[in-house]
């Protein structure tokens, strides 16, 4: 494991769908995240950098990007032809191009470095235990303490995970566990300890009734929380603050929009939950 300089510090939860309060954000559903390092002071997050030069990563670690740009979130889901039960797949989109997170090269198993490849990721056989898409994840646990940090003398978060492994051709054990030392450095797994990673829920993705794909939904301006494009399964749709209390709630009767008046609302960040019969749909907002 590399050691690293940076000082260790405590971090302010990141309220998960489930609006428990957790000591670490969580990997917790398919959704879009930002992925992030645990315990740095400031923690780095995952960046796709396509315009990097020559012997330079595609992926490496920066500090966290204004707003929720693009080259920091990956869209991570049950991967579409699993090579054994429970494998996840990475993608992403950067400049309209589908991204898939993987490694370029096993053969140094268990030391990889992750990059990006275009496209979507390889269709298997599934439970195969084809690994040679080199873009099969498994999510994993590993102990922290109550603040969500790295403590062998802990436990695994118990509604989550916080470790990834990457399967491949050569072995099933590389995982994350090298931290970086500065911006910049590449995203190396290796095969000795297993170091936490940090998953920042941006938004959920739907059950496949649910159909979200015309909602869109505003950050607050003027003190007005717009959200257009509902769909007749829709029923209710509430906010809820980053320890799960629900601060606004609207029924909706089969209108297409709605405009919410947060002026009760601080400034901060707050999860939007659109309810129906058939499932839910959870975005982010923030509050200027």
């Amino acid at each position: 494991m590399k050691k690293i300089t940076l000082k260790i510090s405590t971090f302010l939860l990141f309220a998960m769908l489930a609006f428990q309060v957790q000591g670490q954000a969580l990997w917790t559903e398919n959704g879009v995240y930002k992925i992030s390092t645990s315990g740095l002071s400031p923690n780095l997050y995952m960046t796709i950098n396509l315009e990097a030069a020559e012997g330079d990563p595609f992926v490496e670690w920066q500090e966290e990007l204004p707003g929720d740009d693009e080259k920091q979130l990956f869209t991570i889901t049950d991967h579409r032809t699993p090579a054994s039960p429970g494998l996840m797949e990475i993608t992403a989109n950067v400049n309209g191009i589908d991204l898939t997170l993987c490694t370029a090269d096993d053969s140094a198993h268990p030391a990889l470095t992750l990059t990006v490849k275009p496209g979507n990721p390889k269709t298997v056989v599934e439970n195969s235990e084809d690994y040679s898409g080199l873009d099969q994840f498994q999510r994993r646990k590993t102990k922290v303490d109550e603040n969500g940090l790295a403590d062998s003398n802990g436990s695994n978060p118990a509604n989550g995970n916080n470790a990834l492994f990457l399967r491949n051709t050569q072995g099933t054990n590389s995982r994350y566990g090298v931290i970086p030392s500065a911006v910049g450095d590449p995203v190396q797994f290796d095969g000795g300890g297993i170091d936490v990673l940090q998953f920042h829920l941006v938004e959920s993705l739907s059950t496949a009734d649910f159909d979200t794909s015309s909602i869109f939904v505003s950050n607050p301006v003027n003190n007005a929380l717009s959200i257009k494009g509902l769909t007749a399964n829709v029923k209710q749709v509430s906010v809820y603050s980053l320890l799960g209390q629900e601060v606004l709630s609207r029924k909706v009767d089969e209108q297409s929009s709605l405009t919410i008046d947060t002026s009760a609302l601080t400034s901060g960040v707050y999860l939007v939950k659109m309810q129906g019969d058939s499932g839910s749909y959870t975005k982010k907002i923030v509050k200027q």
